[in-house]
């Protein structure tokens, strides 16, 4: 099997067990999935390095929004100091 298709494989698994596994634990908030999202395609992505045709749009965005929340609750947290 080549590595793109492994690849996309493996995340569209890991992609499918989060829903179950964090509904299970009561979580509720989005940007807690999108993390987890992004953390998985960034794993991913790292240990089989699959050959991208293009730029990897989707980890550019991914990166940036992963950034923003990340950001939002770090603020949250110094501003309840």
């Amino acid at each position: 099997m080549h590595k793109n298709h492994l690849s996309s494989l493996i995340f569209s698994c890991l992609a499918l067990f989060t829903v179950p596994i964090l509904w299970s634990l009561g979580e509720v908030r989005l940007d807690v999935y999108i993390s987890m999202y992004t953390l998985e395609y960034f794993v991913v992505k790292a240990i089989l390095n699959p050959r991208r045709v293009t730029k990897d749009y989707l980890a550019v965005a991914l990166f940036i929004i992963f950034t923003v929340i990340v950001s939002y609750r770090v603020l949250e947290v110094l501003h309840t100091i």
